[in-house]
């Protein structure tokens, strides 16, 4: 019998303790310390979307929804951490293990996050000088669409055709971007062609009665309805008008129709390219 408990009376420490026995009970320590940790984190969490929710009805940041969409990036990364770090104080971590900890992943992020620290950086930027504001149409890096949403390190887009595009806000501060709603007015271009023989006075008159009359054009900026080109088969006139930012489109696309069936109406000739094919027989 003493020889068979010889294999259990070795797994002892210099204490005397069993090992089997003390692994046992540090492990319930364990799991004990992790389930609290858990359960505190869960708790966290569901404050942070209180804090969140009454954040998000405070009347000082509902006019304003780009700062409105930052401050609260800022204050959920916030709230997150320090509920993190109270985690860690009952899961029976030291202030200054947690301190060492936080240092080396601030180490770890500087070094190999660069593009992650530049991004935040990207985002503090685009705050603070407000280049574009949720809700404005934009053209960046090749993507054209409205800004849907600010937040620390990426702006969202909606594009043209439905799509939500996400862009790293390093992108956003780093490339030529065009703000269309920067101004309360946009200028139409339009190129009108016309057959060579035509009667340019009676063209320009016609397109100045459409510029002056036309109820969605502003009548208190100066127009500009002049003969610029001369095409391969057309005369090319620039004809420059300007409308309000909201409903561009509709109003560039409606206008272009309108100046067609005019054109059409007073008989002036316009051309379309066309293919002539000769066939010589043998």
């Amino acid at each position: 019998m003493k020889n068979l408990n010889l294999p259990f009376n070795i797994l002892r420490d210099e204490h005397g303790e069993n090992i089997l026995h003390k692994l046992f009970y540090e492990s319930i320590d364990f799991l004990i310390r992790l389930l609290i940790f858990l359960i505190f984190l869960y708790i966290g969490s569901l404050c942070v979307k209180k804090i969140l929710k009454y954040f998000d009805k405070l009347p000082a940041l509902k006019s304003d929804l780009s700062t409105q969409q930052f401050i609260r990036s800022i204050i959920k990364i916030g709230l997150y951490g320090i509920f993190v770090v109270i985690g860690l104080l009952l899961f029976g971590f030291s202030e200054s293990s947690i301190a060492t900890m936080i240092s080396a992943i601030g180490l770890g992020i500087g070094i190999s996050l660069k593009e992650f620290l530049s991004n935040f950086a990207g985002g503090i930027i685009i705050f603070f000088t407000r280049p574009f504001v949720v809700g404005n149409f934009i053209k960046i890096n090749g993507v054209m669409g409205e800004v849907y949403k600010i937040s620390v390190f990426s702006t969202e887009i909606n594009s043209l055709d439905s799509r939500r595009i996400i862009i790293p806000n390093t992108v956003m501060i780093s490339n030529n971007l065009i703000n269309f709603d920067s101004n309360d007015y946009r200028r139409i271009q339009l190129t009108v062609s016309v057959a060579y023989g035509s009667n340019l006075k009676q063209v320009i008159d016609i397109l100045n009665e459409i510029a002056n009359t036309y109820p969605d054009l502003d009548k208190t900026k100066e127009n500009f309805i002049n003969t610029m080109t001369y095409g391969d088969s057309s005369l090319n006139i620039l004809f420059l008008v300007w409308t309000k930012r909201e409903g561009y489109y509709k109003v560039r696309g409606e206008l272009m129709a309108y100046i067609l069936d005019k054109l059409t109406e007073e008989k002036v000739d316009i051309p379309f390219n066309t293919l002539t094919v000769n066939i010589e027989k043998d």
